[in-house]
């Protein structure tokens, strides 16, 4: 989580290709989250916790390929992802820069659930 976190990193996603690498970091952790089978531990917790900040500013961008790893991740129904994401589409920074996009996860993700 450490590295997602430093690469998420507002100033270092200015760079088109920094945010792409960021954004398959994190394509990487969520593949490995999904066969996490104990979810209670503190060291998941925190990973966890790390997502509901960085993945926002990695969407923000690249809004284009976040928004679509968003919805990708809805259709996982992992309780943890979708925990994430409900987070993510909570952010300023998404709500005001991409209400449409935001809007539409929301809807996706709440006929999911």
């Amino acid at each position: 989580m450490i590295v997602a976190a430093a690469v998420a990193e507002p100033k270092l996603l200015q760079n088109g290709e920094t945010a792409r690498v960021a954004l398959e970091l994190h394509k990487k952790i969520f593949k490995k989250t999904l066969s996490t089978k104990d979810c209670k531990t503190n060291n998941f917790r925190i990973l966890r916790k790390g997502f509901e900040y960085t993945l926002s500013l990695v969407i923000c961008a690249i809004p284009k390929e976040g928004f679509k790893l968003l919805n990708e991740l809805v259709d996982f129904q992992h309780s943890d992802l979708l925990w994430i994401i409900k987070e993510n589409l909570k952010k300023n920074r998404l709500v005001k820069a991409f209400s449409e996009e935001v809007k539409s996860a929301k809807s996706m993700l709440f006929t999911c659930v």
